[in-house]
């Protein structure tokens, strides 16, 4: 259901007393059900993979460092060692991560 369907929703259902307002659906409730709606739009799935598994601060940055390099790196979280990288490069990760542990 989108804003407009939710707002269209209430004004046909409102109660008599509320229905006879105008409007009949507040301003900042409609406001509020615009800026959900387009918060719901920002959101985009992406197939990735989540790390948290680092021998050290030195490993994990050169891992932060080698998904950026290859526009994979889609959040990371230094203070706990943790990054989530893009699907796409998921091959090339395991690779570098490997030789990093040689």
């Amino acid at each position: 259901m989108h804003g407009l369907q939710i707002v269209s929703f209430l004004q046909q259902n409102a109660h008599p007393r509320v229905a006879e307002r105008i409007p009949s659906v507040p301003e900042n409730v409609t406001d509020q059900i615009r800026l959900w709606e387009s918060d719901l739009n920002r959101v985009e799935m992406e197939p990735a993979h989540f790390y948290d598994e680092f021998p050290s601060k030195d490993v994990f940055e050169a891992a932060c460092d080698f998904a950026r390099e290859y526009g994979g790196l889609l959040w990371e979280d230094s203070k706990r060692m943790r990054l989530v990288v893009k699907a796409d490069i998921l091959t090339e990760m395991k690779e570098f991560l490997r030789r990093q542990k040689q």
